[in-house]
């Protein structure tokens, strides 16, 4: 009988951990593809098709393996605002790259795109292949945040 009341007992005591809400996930929430949303995803490609082209026509001086990131504010008529340095690599490389962000100006929030800005992460760095990465995740204050990663080797 003690058996039977203890096995009641563990099983009221046990039985709720088994029915624990999942814990949400941090950012956005949801996933953002070029499927799921192909208003913003275009968008990303159209604008990191400018930066790399502005990227590879800049002359400057640069090594393999460098790199540097800033994040910036596009807002819905295409302005930046709020411009950091993110990757640091050094003085000189650092300003080349804002002046290519600077002088690619971003294209205006397309129709269907509800949001009044986007928070974007965009990396500019020479390696000795090619590669233009496009991904989306979140922030520690709930943000979504569009990363554009391009690489060139010229």
């Amino acid at each position: 009988m003690k058996k039977i009341l203890l096995l009641i007992l563990m099983l009221l005591i046990f039985c709720p951990l088994s029915f624990g809400e999942e814990i949400p996930p941090n950012g956005c929430g949801y996933a953002i593809t070029k499927e799921t949303n192909p208003i913003y995803w275009g968008y990303m490609e159209d604008y990191a098709a400018q930066l790399k082209k502005a990227l590879e026509a800049k002359r400057m001086f640069r090594l393999r393996y460098m790199g540097a990131s800033y994040k910036l504010v596009i807002t819905r008529d295409g302005e930046i605002k709020d411009m950091k340095i993110s990757t640091y690599q050094n003085e000189y490389f650092n300003r080349k790259v804002k002046e290519i962000i600077l002088s690619v100006p971003p294209i205006p929030f397309r129709e269907g795109m509800n949001v009044n800005e986007m928070l974007f992460s965009i990396y500019l760095g020479f390696e000795p292949y090619e590669e233009t990465a496009l991904s989306i995740g979140g922030t520690t204050d709930k943000r979504d945040i569009f990363h554009i990663r391009i690489l060139t080797d010229k």
